[in-house]
Order: C-alpha cells, then sequence, then structure tokens
C-alpha cells in the first residue's frame, strides 16, 4: 500500500476525486472566512481636539462621528500662554503618536478650547498672523506630526 500526504498547501500529485474546483482540494486553494472587519468610524473627519482641565491639557483625536481613536493628558497647571502652549504641543503629538499608520497623517483639524487662552496659545505656538483663521506651522508639524497648514479652530 503506497500512501501519500501534502503538507502546507502542496497540490497532491494525483487527484481523488472531484474536490472544489478543477480538482483541487478546497483545504488547498482557500475558503475566504465568513466575516469581514468594520471599521470603527465610517466618517472622513479626524480632528484633534485639545482642552483644559483644572490640572491638565487633555487632547483626543475623535472622528466627525464622535469616535476616540487616541487620549492623552498633560499636567499643566500654570496658565501663562507659554507653558500652556508647550502642553498643548505635547498633548497633541502624544495623540498623534497613538493613532496608527495612516490615520497619523489623517488630522483634518485641530480644535482648542483652551478656557480663554486660545488666541494667546495660537500666537505661542506661530500660528500664523490671523488669528480668526490660523494655520498649523511647519515647528508644529515637526513637534507633533500634525500636517503644517491644517486648519486650527478655536471652540
Amino acid at each position: 500500500m503506497d500512501l501519500k500526504f501534502s503538507f502546507g498547501g502542496a497540490t497532491p500529485d494525483h487527484d481523488h476525486g472531484s474536490h472544489g474546483e478543477a480538482g483541487q482540494d478546497p483545504a488547498l486553494t482557500g475558503v475566504p472566512l465568513p466575516f469581514t472587519v468594520t471599521p470603527a468610524s465610517k466618517s472622513s473627519v479626524l480632528e484633534v481636539h485639545v482642552r483644559c482641565s483644572d490640572t491638565q491639557v487633555i487632547a483626543e483625536a475623535v472622528s466627525g462621528d464622535s469616535v476616540t481613536y487616541a487620549r492623552s493628558e498633560v499636567d499643566e497647571a500654570a496658565r501663562d500662554p507659554a507653558a500652556l502652549a508647550r502642553a498643548v504641543s505635547s498633548a497633541t503629538a502624544r495623540v498623534v503618536a497613538g493613532l496608527e499608520g495612516p490615520l497619523a497623517e489623517a488630522v483634518s483639524g485641530v480644535i482648542l478650547s483652551l478656557g480663554g487662552s486660545e488666541q494667546a496659545v495660537v500666537v505661542a505656538l506661530g500660528f500664523g498672523n490671523d488669528v480668526a483663521s490660523p494655520l498649523t506651522s511647519e515647528a508644529f508639524q515637526r513637534r507633533t506630526g500634525v500636517t503644517s497648514g491644517t486648519p486650527v479652530h478655536i471652540a
């Protein structure tokens, strides 16, 4: 008696009858899994929301349909514009670092809600002279990963 085995997807050198298409064994041709993976969000908007609590600056990467992809917290009790700007930059960098793959490059806006300090932080971060519709700078991109020219909105 002569027994032949095939391992690792090798094609047998003989046919055992009708096994799927063109004489192939279904286990060797690959059977699709009975499920699909659905993304967490169907929105193409991904914004970094930065806000203050009493002792922290909190940044979150949030999609247009309110799915949070990453969050970071940076301790900052002082409310002088320079220290607050550093905390905003640090929290934003941590959030972008927490995003995976192409999401890190998909940030379409930065929303600042800093208890009245937004304008001072925009100036301290060097987001241009137009504080009414600021855009992120190249220096901010180098520090955080948010693409230069991304719109900044004040909440």
